[in-house]
């Protein structure tokens, strides 16, 4: 307590010092919080669900597949039934018409889910109930649940909800629950507003390699995620066995808190953070610097103590209790500068509409603040303790309270901290720089398909209403007609989805004449239902072959058309056309196609596309080649379907924009870091030079008397300066340069590799 006293009496002493120092801390702390709480709710989240560690999500994968999974429906139902789990519930994103009287449709965002989805969470509804294991089946699925905020927003919180009878997908739907507020999980559901029962249409249920299915798992008491695995994989080899061709060889469990954030995308929080903890390094080494100016001038007090009997290891504890206290100071306003990052995160980071990051200080959060603020006090306070307690007393003494000259000792410890302090604040600038340009030339890299001048809409057609392939057939013709009647459009295709951000549906493939494929060599490809004339629409080159055309009906033998890539791998030496692919013939081969939108997945997977009038879908995209103003199109489908809202209405390169806006920010991120990192840096400099010039004055004015010009005396003091910058720089460079090998920003590289 006492060494604590003595250390707030000697920053009062010095208030100047004590409040450089702290912001500096603060800064430093601060930040690294921040970062530190974005990755804990990015990477490691607690879910606000009971039991959360029993929690997983089940993806399906095997060697021969470029990447894991979804489940199909057979698949999910056969995992289901086998007991494996206790629960596991199946999602899938849908688009809702909502109608109400005397209201132009609305499209909302919710989710089909089992019934087994509440129970499996463990949270009961705030009003009403949830879906019953009945309610899972066609002609039953008439009831719907509604989100909290969804409940708020739009019907102003009524309590008298339950039962009321809404118009969703051109039926009435009765509403028989609300949930509570934390349920709603946006990471892992989006942003939902409604849930509706998962009846599996037949069709569904007999296609094993259409894996659309998100799954989460809930494993049995007691059981252990690696337990859990093993059974998993068992299950796995079984279902393999009795459907070779259309499953995997592996299920994969992964924690639900963690399975949220792409891997690629993790990687690049993770990189942030490290790039992060370069600005408190800074701030010690700018700190132990300003600590060795002081260190000089307390020289005599030191050698008094010394004299007195004081040990080494007493004036070290003292001066690391110094160190502490500021450090500790430092911690607590950086847990202010958190708050407000926080605050700036929250708001930056919107997906849907909502915020992404929930952002509170915890438990983890203040530890971590506080083990940054101790780390820290050692870290710069340690050398200048240890090189103030080898003060020599009598020559310290001798010189009265002119204090002693530093040793070289000390100005290589002083020199190689300036040095290292530029290094890092280059390598910040490397970073930001690498993520900004990395993003821009990204976006300059063909995606295969002309994005400029194309705009798009999503549909969602409701079951009940279009219930077979006719309805579904003849509702696409009767739209494309009136597209094409718009003013301003070029072109017209219709499509399962257009790949701007992922693709939506994949599927296991065989070819057909070639033996089965061996265990861990299934592989998997996106699927793509299209009308004819789409890949002239989005500008794809087709290579060989021909295109879709109308006569591609159920009436004519099943065709496909495949990617290059595809093309390459299996038919490196010969033409693909006239071959097969799950009992299909190849007809044409088109240029691959990536994702404008998604700089986290630039692999280029084999691409398969179907004829839509064989084989179509209830979802929908549209695809125009041209600008259409956002109401004309909506006002075209609602001529053809007064009950049917378009999602999303408007040209590609806004939303293309929108989700790069997100990847944009973390480069606006590490340049704030940059900023900060070389203004600390800077200062490094400035204080080191005074020190230079405060204790090398009277040799400075002996020089001038000595016929020293002016220049001369600038040169010997900035000269010493821009050596130490150069070599920072030198230093840094050296670190730039590993840093683009080793973080994950050179988009642009890894797009044209792929």
């Amino acid at each position: 307590m006492n060494d604590l006293k003595f250390a707030v009496r000697q920053l009062l002493k010095n208030p100047g010092f004590a409040a450089v120092a702290a912001l500096t801390l603060a800064l430093g702390i601060g930040l690294n919080t921040s970062m530190f709480s974005a990755l804990q709710a990015l990477t490691n989240r607690t879910l606000a669900y009971p039991d959360p560690s029993g929690l997983v999500q089940v993806f399906q994968s095997s060697a021969g597949s470029p990447r894991e999974s979804h489940l199909s429906a057979p698949n999910f139902l056969d995992y289901q039934a086998s007991g494996t789990f206790e629960y596991m519930a199946a999602l899938n994103d849908r688009q809702f018409s909502l109608v109400e009287p005397g209201q132009p449709a609305e499209r909302v965002q919710g989710l089909q889910a089992s019934a087994d989805l509440f129970p499996l969470l463990g949270i009961q509804p705030e009003l009403g109930r949830v879906f019953t294991k009945e309610e899972d089946k066609a002609g039953n699925d008439n009831v719907v649940v509604l989100d909290h905020n969804f409940w708020q927003r739009r019907f102003a919180g009524d309590p008298n909800i339950i039962g009321r009878v809404l118009r969703i997908d051109g039926e009435p739907v009765t509403v028989i629950g609300v949930m509570p507020a934390r349920f709603h999980d946006i990471m892992l559901m989006g942003p939902t507003s409604l849930w509706r029962p998962f009846a599996f249409s037949d069709q569904q249920r007999n296609e094993r390699g259409n894996q659309f299915l998100k799954c989460i798992a809930r494993l049995k008491p007691g059981t252990s995620l690696a337990q859990g695995q093993a059974a998993a994989s068992v299950l796995a080899e079984q279902l393999r066995q009795a459907h070779p061709n259309e499953s995997a060889e592996r299920l994969i469990l992964e924690p639900l808190a963690e399975s949220s954030l792409p891997p690629q995308a993790r990687t690049i929080v993770w990189s942030i953070m490290a790039l992060a903890a370069f600005v408190l390094l800074i701030a010690c080494a700018n700190l132990a610097n300003l600590q060795f100016s002081r260190m000089a001038t307390r020289s005599r007090e030191f050698a008094i103590r010394g004299a007195l009997g004081a040990a080494r290891g007493r004036l070290i504890k003292q001066l690391l209790s110094e160190c502490l206290v500021l450090a500790l100071i430092g911690g607590g306003l950086g847990l202010l500068v958190c708050l407000g990052s926080n605050d700036l995160l929250r708001r930056l980071f919107v997906f849907g509409g909502e915020s992404v990051l929930n952002l509170p200080i915890n438990a983890k959060a203040f530890s971590f603040a506080l083990v940054a603020s101790l780390a820290s006090g050692i870290v710069f306070g340690l050398a200048p303790a240890w090189f103030a307690s080898r003060t020599n007393v009598n020559e310290t003494l001798k010189q009265a309270s002119r204090g002693t000259t530093a040793d070289r000792s000390q100005h290589r410890i002083q020199h190689s901290l300036i040095v290292a302090e530029m290094a890092l604040a280059l390598m910040l600038l490397a970073g930001a720089s690498l993520l900004i340009s990395g993003l821009r030339s990204f976006a300059e890299v063909d995606p295969g398909w002309q994005v400029d001048r194309m705009s798009l809409g999503y549909l969602s057609l409701p079951p009940t209403k279009y219930d077979n392939g006719n309805s579904l057939r003849a509702f696409a013709n009767r739209l494309e007609d009136r597209l094409s009647g718009i003013p301003g459009v070029e072109q017209v295709a219709l499509c399962w989805n257009l790949p701007v951000r992922q693709f939506n549906v994949t599927a296991s493939f065989y070819l057909d004449g070639r033996p089965e494929p061996a265990p861990g060599t299934v592989l998997n490809c996106s699927v793509n239902g299209v009308t004819p004339g789409y890949f002239q629409t989005l500008g794809m080159r087709l290579w060989e072959g021909r295109d879709f055309t109308t006569a591609d009906d159920t009436n004519r033998p099943p065709v496909v058309i495949i990617n290059q890539s595809m093309a390459r791998a299996f038919w490196p030496d010969a033409s693909p056309l006239g071959q097969k692919v799950n009992g299909a013939e190849i007809i044409g081969v088109v240029s691959d196609v990536r994702f404008p939108a998604n700089p986290a997945d630039l692999r280029t997977p084999y691409q398969t596309y179907r004829p839509y009038a064989q084989e179509p879908r209830g979802f929908m995209n549209i695809a125009i080649r041209g600008l259409v103003k956002p109401q004309a199109l909506r006002q075209a489908v609602t001529e053809v379907d007064s009950d049917l809202p378009v999602g999303q209405p408007g040209p590609v390169t806004a939303d293309v924009g929108e989700s790069l806006g997100n990847w944009a920010i973390g480069g606006k991120i590490l340049g704030v870091f940059a900023v900060v990192g070389l203004s600390l840096a800077t200062l490094g400099i400035y204080g080191v030079i005074a020190g230079f010039v405060t204790r090398r004055t009277g040799e400075i004015g002996i020089r001038m008397a000595l016929g020293a010009q002016i220049r001369q005396v600038l040169w010997l003091v900035v000269g010493k300066g821009l050596r130490l910058s150069l070599i920072g720089a030198a230093v840094g460079l050296l670190g730039a340069f590993g840093l683009a090998r080793w973080c994950f920003f050179d988009f642009e590289e890894r797009a044209l590799r792929v």
